[in-house]
């Protein structure tokens, strides 16, 4: 199995290499000596006797740094006599002289530590694409522990462009989980030239069933694929005995699987003990500070999964996951103060939670700030001149070619929020957004509709809103079926005057909309209709 397909949606990428090939270090004398330690050492004749002594002593000496430092002294000169290039043997020395208070040794072990992580910094940045290079997990514990954060879960797996990499989750002392990448595959190959059979350069698998015993990362793994596999009750036995170690991953998928398993169970019983279930893992997994836990059983207690007294614990799930800048929790309780529910309504604060969710620069969170304040422009009085940087985020996802966001834009430069109004403007985004989705019907819909009713002087292009409407109807045969769809069509040639072919579009609308049961839209489709019998066009506050 070439992927390990991972049931959380956490994906881990590291980049191949070989037991012989060095990072590229930068140049400096000290990373050149740091290069030519970890080649030495993973070309030694017993490496991989060397590497397994090497995690036993590094596992023991991170379990003594807090508790036992005496203890730290033989431990970090035993993992610096088998490998000088350990991060940990390094920072448990620097621990020890630091607790019996000898300056220029702990000064020593902090600055070879410093020049690690330096070389560690050069391989890669730490991301899913460049992952760092270290010799072993406990290396990545330990960068964890120097950034004042503690390892709280961690997973291995494999992908299409990485042989074998390592994701380590820890835990600041202030703010949300953060996730580092680091590259193993020399740990993968070793173990390979080690068998008597090398058959898949890139199959982790047989390696990682090696390590599971007693490695919580490979249990989380094997757990994970289980569980993508349908194979539920195996994943379950792996994936409790990778929580043991406190995986916040483990739970998360424990969570999911008691889940699915509860709303499968046709006994009562059982599926309230599979709900407990996962109620216990996501309170493990909240614990452990991890907000998606936090969003996901705040949205359980407000469809009453657990009763409805839970309601205002979804709130307070829902705050503290938000001051941990978690963007979908941030949006949620923008949504909740914007109509009044669950809380009381507050505008002015739904504002604050859609500005801070887009303020953390993730797409969804941009586009649901800028379609606030559209919608605030609307119906209640907004400083309109207040939110200038709204144009800055939207921009940038307009240049990655977001049709929304250029729809969004548009918006604002009609309304004039953050902004001098201008029609003009406002048209280019609009024709921008239809050439980059000309196939998207959405954003087709919406252009056409803006320019065909909008109650703003100098918007309307009722010409070109008809071309890009017929355009799309005549050549997208599921969207003549949507009754939105075919209001707007109407709308265009009640716009034009031909209110006979307005009055026929409108009524295949309403016909099509009671088909599907769209009991959301046949009152304004009525309400249409009635103004094209009239001989009168729509017109109305838009966008």
């Amino acid at each position: 199995m070439r992927n390990l397909i991972i049931y959380c949606a956490v994906i881990i990428c590291c980049a191949c290499q070989s037991a012989q090939t060095v990072p590229p270090f930068t140049e400096s004398p000290a990373l050149a000596e740091l290069a030519r330690q970890r080649a030495e050492f993973l070309n030694r004749s017993d490496v991989s006797e060397a590497l397994e002594r090497l995690r036993e002593l590094e596992q023991q000496a991170l379990q003594l740094v807090l508790d036992e430092p005496l203890k730290l002294g033989s431990l970090g000169s035993a993992i610096l006599d088998i490998y000088p290039g350990s991060h940990t043997g390094h920072y448990v020395l620097a621990r020890f002289y630091e607790h019996v208070e000898s300056a220029d040794a702990r000064q020593q072990h902090q600055q070879a530590l410093q020049n690690l992580q330096q070389a560690m910094q050069a391989s890669g940045d730490g991301t899913q694409q460049s992952p760092y290079t270290v010799m072993t997990m406990y290396d990545a514990h330990t960068f964890a522990r120097t950034r004042d954060a503690s390892p709280v879960g961690s997973i291995y797996q494999s992908s299409t462009q990485a042989t074998f990499g390592y994701l380590l989750i820890a835990r600041p002392d202030d703010g949300p989980l953060q996730q580092s990448f680091f590259n193993l595959s020399h740990l993968l190959e070793l173990w390979q030239a080690g068998q008597a059979r090398n058959d898949a350069h890139t199959n982790p698998w047989a390696y990682i069933r090696s390590i599971a015993r007693r490695d919580g990362a490979a249990q989380t793994a094997i757990g994970a694929y289980l569980a993508s596999a349908e194979k539920r009750e195996d994943a379950i036995g792996w994936l409790k005995a990778a929580a043991r170690t406190d995986n916040v991953l483990a739970n998360r998928i424990l969570a999911r699987i008691y889940w699915s398993q509860a709303e499968e169970s046709t006994d009562e019983a059982r599926k309230a003990e599979l709900q407990e279930l996962s109620l216990e893992n996501h309170m493990h997994a909240i614990a452990l500070g991890s907000t998606d836990s936090m969003y996901t059983l705040a949205t359980m207690y407000f469809n009453d999964m657990y009763g409805e007294d839970n309601r205002q614990a979804g709130i307070a799930l829902l705050k503290q996951a938000a001051d941990l800048k978690h963007a979908e929790s941030l949006i949620y309780l923008g949504h909740l103060h914007n109509i009044g529910k669950e809380v009381e309504q507050d505008t002015v604060q739904a504002g604050q939670y859609f500005q801070r969710a887009a303020a953390l620069n993730k797409p969804e969170a941009i586009l649901n700030y800028g379609r606030y304040l559209i919608g605030a422009s609307s119906g209640q009085a907004l400083d309109t001149d207040s939110h200038e940087e709204i144009h800055e985020w939207l921009e940038s996802l307009a240049d990655e070619g977001n049709a929304e966001a250029m729809v969004i834009l548009g918006n604002l430069h009609a309304r004039g929020i953050g902004t001098k109004p201008s029609s003009d403007r406002a048209v280019r985004w609009y024709k921008q957004a239809v050439r980059n989705a000309s196939s998207d019907p959405d954003v087709v819909n919406e252009v056409a509709w803006t320019l065909t009713v909008s109650d703003i002087n100098g918007l309307k292009r009722i010409r070109y809103a008809s071309r890009i409407m017929g355009r799309m109807m005549n050549a997208q045969e599921p969207a003549r079926s949507r009754p939105e769809f075919l209001d707007t069509w109407a709308a265009i040639f009640a716009a034009q005057g031909d209110f006979t072919q307005a009055i026929e579009l409108q009524k295949q609308a309403i016909a099509n909309a009671a088909e599907q049961d769209r009991d959301d839209v046949l009152d304004i489709l009525q309400q249409h209709l009635e103004l094209f019998k009239a001989g009168a066009s729509i017109t109305e506050k838009a966008p």
